[in-house]
């Protein structure tokens, strides 16, 4: 794994910031983890992602509009419930319960991804090295998509806004059905080692894809026909697929956010201190949305989360105040876009930027 060191001269912003947070919490004697609020929209999306999963395997509507319709319905509540309740549980923000986090985080194992290897992926690579080539593997897609500056350019990314919702749309598949083996039997996250699999490790691999090609395909196969089973299964999937992509994809993917490179020589210094470097590389989008923040589980409030990945996502409109006052006593720029189609605008114009020839020229 590459060296990255942070600055350790400039950390009063981050001193003072985990006081004030850490002074909010004490004061209204809240917990920093979920409460019956999150619980509730918990169980609330788990149940509606089996009625659904019910009504299209053994009710069928008749029309087939309808039917494709649900599909892509059944395939957003499949990502709320990882926005919602994988997410805060894999990050130990779910309850201050770590057994409940650890059984809420299998959630995603009900979607047929290895939680275990996802937070290496995320909970250590991403949120400690945002936007590190090297280190980051949520920017690391070769060869198609190039989404930073400092990777190597391709002829074929000159198109990658036009056809990157293609590879968003089939990335959960990608996902199941490659990089978890990949991860699996290269015991590697990128350039990271997995820790050694122990027998809990295997079980739960295999127990996961196993359930996932039984739930998602033959049981729905043996019901309706496996030409049927197969359709549905690949346009849920699909949708699954462009709504977490969207979603993870415009907090750093975008105009504006800060890039560091470890690839050459394996080793970066980054000047500046961690946590105003994860104001540089990361955006808000769309705050004062309550729908997008409520079923996107928060993740429309990325600075503060990366900020704060234990606390849970319906503290963080309270916290962004507390964010955006010390950022601004610091002189710290806080990102953000006022809209979800501002943030989905600068998404696309970044990826098509990284596809340019010129573009790629100039920041080799």
């Amino acid at each position: 794994m590459p060296q990255v060191t942070f600055s350790k001269d400039k950390r009063q912003f981050h001193v003072e910031l985990n006081q004030r947070v850490n002074e909010y919490f004490k004061t209204k004697q809240l917990s920093q983890r979920g409460n019956s609020k999150l619980f509730f929209k918990a169980f609330f999306m788990l149940g509606s992602l089996f009625a659904l999963w019910a009504v299209l395997v053994f009710m069928q509507p008749l029309a087939l509009w309808v039917n494709v319709l649900l599909l892509m319905v059944f395939g957003t509540f499949m990502a709320f419930i990882g926005f919602n309740v994988m997410h805060d549980s894999c990050h130990g923000a779910f309850s201050n319960n770590s057994v409940v986090n650890d059984i809420f985080g299998y959630s995603m194992n009900l979607l047929g991804a290895e939680c275990r290897f996802w937070k290496v992926k995320h909970n250590v690579l991403h949120h400690t090295f945002t936007n590190v080539d090297g280190v980051d593997d949520d920017i690391f897609k070769p060869p198609f998509l190039r989404m930073s500056p400092n990777q190597p350019y391709r002829k074929i990314q000159k198109y990658q806004a036009w056809y990157m919702i293609f590879l968003y749309s089939i990335s959960v598949l990608f996902w199941v059905y490659w990089m978890d083996f990949a991860k699996y039997f290269t015991n590697k996250v990128h350039t990271t080692d997995l820790p050694k699999k122990k027998l809990a490790d295997h079980v739960s691999f295999w127990g996961t894809k196993l359930f996932h090609i039984g739930f998602y395909i033959i049981i729905p196969g043996m019901v309706l026909g496996f030409k049927m089973a197969f359709i549905g299964y690949f346009i849920a999937m699909l949708s699954l697929g462009i709504v977490i992509s969207i979603v993870f994809q415009l907090a750093h993917v975008v105009e504006g956010a800060a890039y560091a490179d470890a690839q050459a020589t394996g080793v970066v210094d980054i000047d500046e201190d961690w946590a105003i470097y994860q104001m540089q590389s990361t955006f808000d989008f769309c705050p004062d949305n309550a729908f997008l923040t409520w079923s996107l589980g928060g993740l429309n409030y990325q600075v503060e989360h990366h900020l704060f990945p234990k606390v849970s996502h319906v503290h963080y409109p309270a916290i962004r105040k507390i964010v955006i006052e010390v950022a601004q006593k610091y002189g710290v720029q806080h990102n953000e876009f006022k809209s979800f189609w501002s943030a989905v605008k600068s998404h696309f114009g970044m990826m098509h930027h990284l596809g340019g020839v010129q573009y790629a020229q100039a920041s080799a």
